[in-house]
């Protein structure tokens, strides 16, 4: 077994980041991912300007506001594992009324069947001990016809790739990036072939697709009928 692949099953282990995690998460990493989930938040607001929307790992609630704020007639509903992390994203959303911050398990969501506008997740997947069960649940609650984004990092992204990304990031920025990519995603092989084989065991089977966005495999799933 390899260093990358021990730390990465090491990762599961807790699956809620411990509060010490959910500091230092806060201090660099949420920093280093905030001018792309700016940019999520944008594309998402434009497309689900109204209904529920859910944010599963929602770390220290970035994403969820920036949404909340360019689609004030949505609520935004974050979900974490981690106490400390919904404790520091509820103190950054003060005063903002359309988004709150549950703790909870993205393997069973408190949300009735068919009650969800829109699933979006950044960054967790790899963390998620049960992802055909958190997948289900995803199927559960959305509403007919409805769909969610799943994002997480692709650690062999096309090194093609680069020439946009370092304008975009800064080349500090965008090293930082890539390795800790090493660590907190999956290789194109392991989304064919792994991922691939998950979501074919779940109610979305047929009805999903994954595509590369940069550094991010992008799984758009849809509850059809």
């Amino acid at each position: 077994m390899s260093l990358i692949t021990f730390i990465r099953d090491l990762q599961k282990i807790p699956e809620a980041i411990p509060a010490p995690g959910a500091v230092i998460y806060n201090a660099v990493p949420a920093r280093l991912l905030r001018k792309p989930e700016s940019k999520l938040a944008r594309i998402i607001a434009e497309e689900i300007r109204s209904g529920v929307i859910v944010d599963l790992g929602s770390g220290t609630g970035y994403l969820s506001i920036e949404i909340a704020k360019r689609a004030p007639s949505a609520i935004v509903c974050g979900i974490d594992l981690s106490r400390k992390m919904v404790e520091i994203a509820r103190n950054h959303a003060a005063g903002i009324r359309n988004v709150r911050f549950e703790i909870g398990n993205a393997a069973s969501l408190p949300f009735e069947d068919n009650s969800v506008d829109f699933i979006v997740s950044t960054g967790s997947l790899h963390h998620w001990k049960s992802p055909a069960k958190v997948f289900d649940e995803c199927y559960r609650v959305l509403k007919e016809g409805k769909e969610g984004w799943i994002f997480d990092g692709c650690s062999d992204f096309h090194k093609d790739q680069a020439d946009k990304l370092i304008p975009e990031y800064g080349f500090s920025r965008y090293k930082v990036l890539s390795i800790v990519l090493k660590f907190h995603s999956f290789s194109r092989e392991e989304y064919r072939t792994k991922i691939k084989a998950i979501l074919d065991r779940t109610k979305f089977k047929g009805c999903y697709h994954m595509e590369l966005v940069d550094i991010w495999m992008k799984i758009s799933i849809k509850k059809c009928g």
